[in-house]
């Protein structure tokens, strides 16, 4: 121990009634806030009303949803485009007449269990 110590202590905690005085308070001085917010919150109401603002875009903004825009639409025109190629290739693929030394494909043999 040191030199002078009183040694251990016994814990001291609050009664009741100091307990509840301390919520009382705390429960006071919040209420006192809420009650000027409301207040203020009031004489905002009465005093002006906001004009209804328009909401505005920024140049940036605008210019990105512009190119965003610009990048779909020549995207859907490549697809388009690529389909018509594709279309046309299988036309001229079909329109191709079959070679006649090709020989026919042979048929399957059924077999059947009795």
């Amino acid at each position: 121990m040191k030199a002078g110590g009183k040694g251990k202590q016994p814990k001291r905690f609050l009664d009741h009634s100091a307990a509840l005085g301390l919520a009382e308070s705390i429960a006071d001085i919040q209420e006192h806030k809420s009650h000027i917010k409301v207040e203020k919150h009031q004489l905002a109401q009465i005093g002006q009303s906001r004009p209804e603002r328009s909401p505005r875009i920024s140049e940036s903004k605008a210019k990105l949803k512009e190119t965003k825009a610009l990048i779909a639409a020549q995207r859907s025109e490549s697809k388009k485009a690529r389909t018509k190629r594709r279309k046309s290739l299988n036309k001229s693929t079909l329109a191709l007449p079959r070679d006649a030394s090709a020989a026919p494909l042979a048929k399957k043999k059924r077999v059947s269990f009795a």
